[in-house]
């Protein structure tokens, strides 16, 4: 029989347990009841008016007098549920007389002593049920016995101090798809290559399986720096688990001797041998962009059928449940003061660390430990989770500066500079001015195929593909890193600057700068100035319409008055004069620019408000150039403009004067009465969109004087008749809709009573 003390297991992973055993015991499906919904039921059985309810109380802290404490309270709700009949299960060992203290407690009416399950009744029921013990992977890989067994086996290795280490992690790990895949691949082909992102639980997953093979009677031989250390300790015959953590590393796969063509010979020769081998196993860990890299140098790598035993571990992995219970589980059996975990369960702040869009396993490890929180009080714990969860780009910072080449940088600045996404033509055009700026500042090397070099070790690591060509980034957190490695080494912005293909990537570099944070990337242009302006400066003036196929005419790119806004503004803020010499090419360029198409208002508004931004310094050589925009909107605004042009071109002028630029104004509002209002009003889609309309309407008439209450009763009309089909409109094109948000609060419910037992068992 088995001897499990379950203090490996949370709350939440004994109710799953006890589950799955009494299913198995008495042949019924058992139902979820949790604490939050039907107050005193965990797991329930009905047949008919028959009823029986299943409580689990662990209680591995105060044991069977924590226990005994709080069943008085129990005792009340399942009298008031009143079931046929009720079954009492906890891990904590009991004795007859503790049964009867127990059965005494609730009353025999509902209790009998054979219905009170303990941790012996617990584990007769697992020698009774193997099957059910082999599917919770974390109770015998964290039990103490297997220990035991697992230090027995690794004693003869450097394995010894790796088990204890993992004995520990087995507690907080949530098995995933990938843990039974890796096994499976493992046991089919000998080897396995578990693959990922930096913290994604690449090297968790492998110790875990080393782990289950010690337990096994396998010996573990631990690689340190290459596999001739594996050669030289294989034993033919003799059950070995060859285990090498990130074993195409930053040293391993940087090398470009002439010994590196020896080690990937040696590491191919080496696998060929494992999996020769009935007896042995090999696991492999490698972070993607490295794995990558290795790869794309390597052609004998390339053809060694590596991709057939990979694993690749990212964050789609894991579902909301799943990140739940990797949480759950880390404060369980983190060393966190109640304080501290009290301030993730007020407001159900777990949520949010659950759902946040940056989630990471390594995150989790960072706020759940006590001693990398020691220096955080308890009242601005909250704060520092979201901190870490707005920028955890130390994740990645190291990878980006020493395990990916220069191309590898070079195609993420590049598609940092393009917002985090573009297309593949997009990205080869930009790709290739940048790099080879780069490269000839920073005196490195390039080649003609960089590009798909830079892409082959940083796909699936930081970047992923997107669209039909395109790429993006990973996560949102490597846009993080790419902003810190701007702020904390800011000629790189610079170079994104100098190196620019398109004004776009000018915008979005500026754009980074005027953030609060952006005070080095400030500093930096302005001392750069003279090594960016002649760039700028170009693409300020470079073509933005194309023809298309068809005979019409296509634009790409900010418009020149974007263009020239961004100067304006960079002239104010960085006070270099090669700067300020742009603007009167750009402006020239712009008017060049009207005499063929028309000006865009809202844009030209852009323009206006950075010209009135600027400092005093620079009025002279601006002000006329204001007079000279506003005049073009209006005059495009006078042949037809939406209610939000009107509205921003209103932002610039001074309607306090009954002038000409009012005038214009005032027949720009009637054509937009006459030609536009129907259309602006047919698109809104919702009352804040109908609000907003009527919004704009009441300024027009408190700036202009003009009458609108009849297009603000049009515009009211439009909206009761809304309102009116809103539910039956919800109803024909929501249910989908409705249904997910169903299980969405489904799902949070469920997560919300998981939490909630790590109010309980407290000393």
């Amino acid at each position: 029989m088995p001897e499990y003390d379950f203090h490996q297991l949370s709350p939440h992973d004994l109710e799953v347990l006890t589950r799955d055993l009494l299913q198995a015991r008495w042949g019924v499906h058992l139902e979820s009841f949790k604490t939050g919904k039907d107050g005193g039921i965990d797991l329930r059985y009905a047949s008919g008016p028959a009823k029986t309810i299943v409580q689990v109380k662990h209680y591995l802290r105060t044991g069977f007098s924590g226990l005994l404490r709080d069943l008085e309270a129990e005792a009340v709700k399942i009298r008031r549920l009143a079931p046929n009949r009720y079954v009492l299960v906890t891990s904590v060992p009991l004795s007859p007389a503790n049964k009867e203290s127990i059965v005494r407690i609730i009353g025999t009416d509902f209790l009998q002593t054979a219905d009170v399950v303990g941790a012996d009744d617990l584990n007769n029921l697992l020698g009774q049920h193997p099957d059910v013990e082999g599917r919770h992977y974390k109770l015998w890989l964290a039990s103490r016995g297997v220990l035991d067994r697992v230090i027995n086996n690794a004693a003869l290795t450097r394995s010894e101090f790796k088990a204890r280490q993992v004995y520990e992690q087995a507690k907080r790990y949530v098995i995933s798809d990938a843990y039974p895949q890796a096994l499976k691949m493992l046991g089919d082909e000998r080897v396995v290559i578990i693959a990922g992102a930096p913290g994604v639980g690449k090297t968790t997953l492998a110790d875990l399986i080393l782990y289950s093979h010690l337990e096994q009677g396998y010996q573990a031989v631990l690689i340190q720096r290459d596999v001739d250390e594996g050669e030289s300790l294989f034993q033919p015959g003799h059950r070995q688990i060859f285990y090498f953590d990130d074993f195409m590393g930053a040293t391993f796969a940087g090398e470009h001797g002439g010994g590196q063509g020896a080690r990937d010979r040696a590491l191919v020769n080496f696998i060929a041998m494992v999996r020769a081998t009935p007896d042995a196993r090999l696991v492999l860990t490698t972070r993607e962009h490295v794995y990558a890299q290795a790869l794309g140098r390597s052609e004998r790598l390339r053809h060694a059928g590596l991709n057939d035993v990979r694993v690749v571990l990212g964050m789609p992995s894991y579902n909301a449940m799943q990140r739940a219970r990797i949480l759950y589980s880390h404060l369980y059996f983190s060393d966190l003061p109640d304080a501290y975990r009290d301030q993730l369960l007020r407001d159900d702040f777990y949520l949010r660390i659950v759902k946040h869009e940056k989630f990471n396993p390594r995150l989790i490890e960072w706020l759940s430990s006590y001693r990398r929180l020691k220096h955080v009080p308890v009242e601005r714990y909250r704060g520092f989770i979201d901190n870490l969860l707005r920028d955890p780009s130390e994740i990645w910072l190291h990878a980006y500066e020493q395990e990916i080449t220069e191309p590898g940088r070079s195609v993420l600045l590049t598609i940092h500079s393009l917002g985090g996404k573009c297309g593949g033509s997009v990205l080869e055009r930009a790709f290739g001015t940048l790099h080879a700026y780069r490269a000839a500042r920073y005196n490195f090397s390039t080649r003609p195929d960089d590009l798909r070099t830079g892409i082959r070790e940083v796909i699936n690591s930081f970047i992923k593909p997107w669209g039909t060509h395109g790429f993006e980034v990973i996560d949102p957190s490597v846009l993080d890193l790419l902003n810190a490695v701007s702020r904390n080494a800011p000629d790189n912005a610079a170079d994104m600057i100098a190196g620019a293909a398109s004004f776009d990537q000018v915008e979005q570099v500026w754009t980074l700068a005027k953030v609060t944070q952006g005070g080095a990337i400030i500093a930096a242009l302005g001392r750069e100035a003279g090594r960016i302006a002649p760039t700028i400066g170009h693409l300020a003036r470079t073509g933005r319409c194309f023809a298309l196929a068809g005979g019409g005419v296509g634009y790409f790119g900010p418009t020149y008055e974007r263009r020239l806004a961004a100067i304006v503004e960079m002239t104010g803020r960085l006070d270099a004069s090669a700067i300020a010499a742009l603007i009167a090419p750009a402006f020239e360029r712009l008017c060049e620019e009207w005499r063929t198409e028309r000006p865009q208002i809202n844009d030209a508004v852009e323009l206006i408000r950075a010209i009135d931004a600027a400092p005093a310094s620079m009025v002279t050589s601006v002000d006329r150039m204001r007079g000279v925009v506003l005049d073009a909107a209006l005059e495009e605004a006078r042949t037809g403009c939406r209610a939000d042009e009107l509205r921003e071109l209103l932002g610039v002028v001074d309607t306090e004067q009954a002038n000409r630029e009012v005038a214009i104004a005032r027949e720009s509002f009637a054509k937009y009465q006459r030609d536009y209002f129907s259309e602006d009003l047919s698109e809104c889609r919702s009352r804040e969109q109908f609000s907003a309309l009527i919004e704009d309407l009441e300024l027009f008439r408190d700036e202009l004087g003009v009458d609108v209450r009849a297009l603000i009763e049009r515009v009211e009309q439009a909206n009761a008749e809304f309102e009116e089909h809103e539910d039956q409109y919800a109803d024909h094109m929501q249910d989908e809709w409705k249904e997910r948000a169903r299980d969405e609060r489904a799902g949070d419910r469920s997560i919300a009573d998981m939490f909630e037992s790590l109010r309980g068992d407290r000393s």
